[in-house]
């Protein structure tokens, strides 16, 4: 067995392309063959050591059989057992102080650092390149290598990663994953470049992390020098690139497919790598840059909250907050929905979240109470508690999370799919919602039921489907939250040893000096994405605390006779509404029905012409691959049933539920046995009620509406971020 080879940049001594056969070729995966074609153009690559494909072979030796296929009975469950015996088995006699000694040739400096990545055979074939399919591990210390080889390995065995290969007849015995080792490359930028020399296109540089401004006239030409020689030699091809100064590291060449993808979620290749993460931090949630009727290209479409035109009443609560508040971003109205931009000016003072929100809570729970305030007075206190919750409470929760993030990648982890283990059992708002409505779904009595929707209502009852005040709240419409909830599989919580055992696997791997930091940090992360989930309680009050004040306006108009309803109010500009609520304006039933008409044509035709949420990120993956984030672990297999929030959905326990995006609101009320939405981040709500309910769950999958067809059946694989359509 040859489990360990050197490679290495021209003139180092290392193996060149001449060197390695055809045998040794097939043992070490396409990403360390495309560094050798790379060497052997005369650019600039690191040296590195690759484990070959003999190590997986080795290990898998007394491990179980890899089911034939993932319909198989019990096939996820067998690939879980091979996974677990993956990991735990011991590493052949004398690899570990084999590879210890190559690493220490390839860098004797004791404060190197390396990068650790797939090499899998696929990962150069033009017709199934595998792009971000495999882990990748960077930027970790020395004692680091050797259990990264470790993870890396396993990720060949994710249900994705078989699902993906099954496509084309592959298994993964047949796959031929190796891992390529090499020092961890740091520069100002780093990016992918592309060219097609059939296209009239020039080549296309793409910065994906790290100072655009580095990029020089000097680097460009570099890049641009380097592809144009390669596709004289390979036909259409892309690199990924690293640039210092005006030097350029080149670490991966593939082939080319034009439009291919969208990388505004992560590099492209690895889960993460040295390009890191987009300019929307997919931890924090986000998406691209929309093609939607927006000024700029700095607007995006809140897809994820507000997934359809606002009303009225709701666009004038937010050109309100967006002029009296100051929360770090500027909101706006296009086209009937909901866009936002970062408020480069902004700042926030810091404060521990959870402490602000319970302060908060308690200031406003006075004004809350007080009996049918006037308009104004119920506009007043919305702005009052909106300013410090958005202004305040969220961005200090959203720091303490996004410092835990950078902490695990200062330390060689990806925090993609680390952070849905970490976050799992928090005590929030989604976890009491859980509970509350298991309670219900599990009534078996009429009294029992009453009792269950009475204590649902108590603590959710302000919440409505939709975040608009024009939507009636489950308070005003009860029978429909306990017809979507009654009989359904709402499951047990999520065990509390989900979350440490995670954490513990990162301890074992930290020196023991930052251990106490870790640990701290980890504290203070869990209770902001606590408070994450519990400031949306307080939003909902306030929200149905102005819907009331509107209603009884509505009210006092349909008795005028202005209104043919005391709802058609949210139809109605809400500055127009406020005026006349303050005597200013004496509205008659002719000024009235035409505004309200020109508003529900608007949103009808809003309706049918949404904003696109993006490009989809599929393409280079294959027509029945939809690409996200790891959202929830879990994999699970069943037939795709595509969410359409004016319906009530069946209950099926195989249902896997597609959807633009589900609101906190909803989630409890569904039981799926995996969710597929194409907005949010790792951190956002529909990921932490999914992990509190023990739902596998892919967020951010851009485009899983559009390749996905109801009925079909796919695999959801949460850890991976991954959905494969079968068959």
């Amino acid at each position: 067995m040859t489990y360990c080879l050197r490679l290495g940049a021209p003139g180092t001594g290392g193996a060149g392309t001449a060197d390695i056969g055809a045998e040794i070729g097939g043992k070490i995966g396409g990403k360390a063959r495309s560094l050798l074609r790379l060497a052997a153009a005369g650019l600039e690559v690191p040296p590195a050591v690759v484990v070959t494909t003999d190590l997986l072979a080795a290990l898998r030796v007394d491990g179980p059989p890899l089911p034939e296929s993932l319909t198989a009975p019990e096939a996820l469950a067998n690939l879980e057992r091979a996974e677990r015996a993956l990991a735990t088995a011991s590493w052949p006699e004398g690899f570990a102080v084999m590879l210890a000694r190559e690493v220490d040739t390839l860098m004797p400096d004791p404060g190197a650092r390396f990068a650790v990545r797939s090499s899998a055979a696929v990962e150069d074939d033009p017709e199934q390149l595998a792009a971000g399919l495999f882990l990748s591990r960077v930027d970790l210390a020395r004692g680091e290598v050797l259990e990264a080889v470790r993870a890396v390995l396993g990720s060949a065995l994710s249900p994705a990663a078989v699902a993906y290969l099954a496509q084309s007849g592959r298994r993964v015995e047949e796959l031929g994953f190796a891992v390529l080792i090499h020092p961890f490359v740091e520069g100002d930028a780093s990016g992918a470049a592309a060219f097609d020399p059939r296209s009239s296109t020039p080549p296309a540089i793409e910065v994906h992390a790290g100072n655009p401004d580095a990029i020089r006239p000097k680097t460009e030409r570099r890049i641009t020098d380097a592809l144009r020689a390669l596709a004289a030699a390979h036909g259409p091809v892309e690199v990924e690139w690293v640039a210092s100064g005006g030097d350029v590291t080149f670490l991966q060449l593939r082939p080319y497919r034009r439009h291919a993808r969208s990388r505004t979620q992560t590099d492209g290749t690895d889960r993460v790598g040295a390009s890191g993460l987009s300019p929307i931090d997919p931890i924090a949630g986000g998406m691209g840059p929309s093609q939607g009727p927006i000024p700029d290209d700095v607007w995006r479409w809140d897809a994820a909250h507000n997934p359809l035109p606002l009303s009225p009443a709701q666009a004038g609560l937010v050109a309100l907050v967006d002029e009296r508040c100051a929360i770090g971003l500027r909101q706006r109205i296009v086209g009937g929905y909901l866009f936002y931009a970062t408020d480069p000016g902004s700042s926030t003072t810091p404060l521990e979240p959870a402490e602000a929100l319970r302060a908060l809570g308690a200031a406003v729970a006075g004004r809350l109470a007080l009996p049918a305030p006037t308009l104004e007075e119920a506009l007043e206190t919305f702005i009052a508690v909106y300013q410090p919750l958005f202004g305040v409470v969220q961005p200090n929760a959203r720091a303490k999370r996004g410092a835990l993030a950078a902490f695990l990648r200062r330390r060689g982890f990806d925090p993609l799919p680390l952070l849905p283990k970490l976050f799992t059992g928090v005590p929030s708002a989604a976890t009491d919602r859980a509970r509350r409505a298991r309670e219900l779904a599990m009534a078996t009595s009429g009294e029992a039921r009453r009792a269950a929707l009475a204590a649902y209502l108590e603590e959710f009852g302000d919440e409505a489907p939709r975040w608009d005040v024009a939507a009636p709240t489950w308070r005003e419409a009860p029978a429909r939250l306990e017809r979507l909830v009654l009989g359904a599989n709402i499951g047990p919580p999520v065990g509390a040893r989900a979350w440490r055992d995670a954490a513990d696997a990162v301890s074992a791997r930290l020196p023991d000096d930052v251990r106490a930091e870790w640990e701290e940090r980890l504290k203070v992360a869990r209770a902001a994405a606590g408070v994450a989930e519990d400031d949306d309680v307080l939003y909902t009050r306030i929200q149905a605390h102005v819907r009331q004040a509107l209603l009884r306006e509505g009210a006092r108009l349909l008795a005028r006779g202005v209104l043919g309803s005391a709802d058609e109010i949210f139809w109605l500009p809400l500055p127009t509404v406020r005026r006349e609520a303050r005597g200013e304006l004496a509205l008659a039933y002719e000024d009235a029905a035409p505004l309200i008409v020109a508003a529900q044509r608007a949103d009808a035709e809003a309706r049918a012409n949404p904003p696109p949420v993006g490009a989809a990120d599929s393409a280079d993956l294959g027509a029945g691959i939809v690409r996200g984030l790891p959202g929830a672990i879990g994999a699970r297999i069943g037939r795709v049933r595509l969410y359409d929030i004016h319906h009530d959905h069946d209950q099926a326990a195989d249902q896997i539920l597609v959807a633009r995006t589900l609101l906190p609101t909803e989630l409890p009320l569904l039981a799926p046995a995996a969710i597929v939405v194409e907005t949010g981040g790792v951190l956002d709500h529909v990921a932490a009620q999914a992990r509190e309910r023990g739902i596998p769950a892919v967020v951010g999958a851009v485009g899983a509406c559009r390749l996905l067809r109801e009925g079909d059946q796919v695999l959801v694989d949460g850890g991976a971020g991954m959905v494969v359509r079968l068959g």
